[in-house]
């Protein structure tokens, strides 16, 4: 059974090691962002690229050929964006930080490198791209006339929601990778599924009524819904209280057992690489 003081210590000194070591992770981050376009002849400007395309053919797919509509008074556009923003970030994010741990195994293997910081590295890195697709959504409503408010900033607490969540996966998931290697597989293809599983293309009102609740279980769901609300609603509204409570409880629960697995597999990396 998880000890809750051992684990409010072990959150404590992980703020402490990010604090410690900032420059550091800050550097590891930068390095893995280069990574992705070292070697190619448009650099970042694929960053630009990447959510463009994925938008367009998905725009023609769902808007042009299936004439999907988004809800009254949203452009489908804009809906289908809204929802996209957060996905691209929570499944690019957790796909690589799942490998973090077992592509790091030169930093694991030194005993005073902190190895809790290595999923938040991928959380920094992953910024960058999202930063970029929520530009590309922010251009968008400006050219279809979406109004500005204050409440849009309510996106931040969302990402706050997408950080806290991903960062348990990620400590359970890079933990477990180190022994289990087929776990990245198998994250790959849950992501598949949980991605068609949420109203993202899709909206959440052609489910029956009875089938809607269960949707709250999925805490997916109340990103890609934050999201919408926060940035493209007509009239931003503040988040279900019940659907909150919900997904926190989901999410600090994630992030206690992410800690605990880590925390206990911790000391067998260095040998298992």
């Amino acid at each position: 059974m998880m000890n809750l003081s051992h684990n409010t210590s072990s959150f404590a000194n992980f703020f402490r090691q990010l604090g410690k070591h900032r420059a550091m992770v800050l550097a590891m981050a930068g390095r893995d962002l280069q990574s992705r376009y070292a070697g190619t002849l448009g650099g970042t400007l694929w960053a630009f690229a990447h959510p463009i395309a994925i938008v367009g053919v998905f725009y023609f797919v769902f808007a042009v050929g299936f004439k999907a509509q988004g809800p009254a008074d949203t452009p489908f556009i804009l809906w289908f964006i809204g929802g996209l923003v957060p996905w691209f970030f929570f499944n690019d994010t957790l796909l690589a930080i799942t490998h973090s741990v077992t592509s790091n195994a030169h930093l694991v293997k030194k005993t005073v490198f902190p190895t809790e910081v290595l999923p938040f590295v991928h959380i920094l890195s992953g910024l960058f791209p999202h930063a970029i697709f929520l530009a590309v959504l922010g251009i968008l409503m400006v050219a279809m006339n979406v109004p500005f408010m204050p409440e849009r900033l309510m996106v931040a607490y969302y990402l706050i929601c997408t950080i806290t969540l991903l960062l348990g996966l990620g400590w359970l998931l890079s933990a477990l990778q180190v022994f289990y290697r087929d776990i990245a597989q198998a994250i790959a293809i849950l992501l598949n599924i949980v991605f068609w599983a949420t109203p993202i293309v899709w909206s959440a009102q052609i489910l029956p009524a009875s089938y809607q609740s269960l949707l709250v279980y999925n805490p997916v769901f109340y990103l890609a819904e934050g999201y919408r609300t926060s940035l493209v609603s007509p009239q931003p509204t503040l988040p279900n209280m019940v659907q909150t409570l919900y997904f926190w409880g989901m999410a600090m629960g994630m992030l206690l057992t992410g800690m605990h697995v880590f925390r206990r597999l911790k000391p067998e990396f260095a040998d298992v690489m």
